[in-house]
């Protein structure tokens, strides 16, 4: 059985390929997840979700992301992140990064909360 960081780290390194992002989520959500880009948006369920990075991939012209651990630590089923996500163009150019905090609370192998701090810089910046 996958731990809780085995789940998380394999759910952001699907990103990295086209399409990644909703097969990750289709996945390792429930229908109950609540994500919160805290000071953003908050959703709940895999559809919500969805809809959150569709709109981050018309915006920024994201094909996929590659996500850059910095450090991962884990508290019971809840999993910590300090990571730089890379947001790629469909050439795999980077058009920014940002360096974010994550915690993400994972149930029988789904992740059944995630929250995201992040820097703003990167986004201000666009890279």
């Amino acid at each position: 059985m996958s731990t809780p960081v085995d789940i998380v780290k394999t759910f952001l390194a699907m990103w990295e390929t086209p399409g990644g992002i909703e097969k990750s989520l289709h996945d390792y959500f429930t229908p109950e997840t609540v994500y919160e880009n805290v000071g953003l948006s908050t959703t709940t369920g895999i559809d919500q979700a969805k809809a959150v990075f569709a709109g981050f991939s018309a915006s920024l012209g994201m094909a996929t992301m590659w996500v850059e651990n910095l450090h991962v630590s884990v508290s019971g089923d809840t999993v910590l992140t300090e990571r730089i996500d890379h947001v790629r163009d469909q050439s795999g150019k980077t058009l920014m990064s940002i360096r974010v905090m994550g915690a993400f609370d994972v149930k029988d192998g789904k992740i059944v909360a995630w929250r995201d701090y992040f820097d703003t810089a990167g986004l201000a910046a666009g890279g």
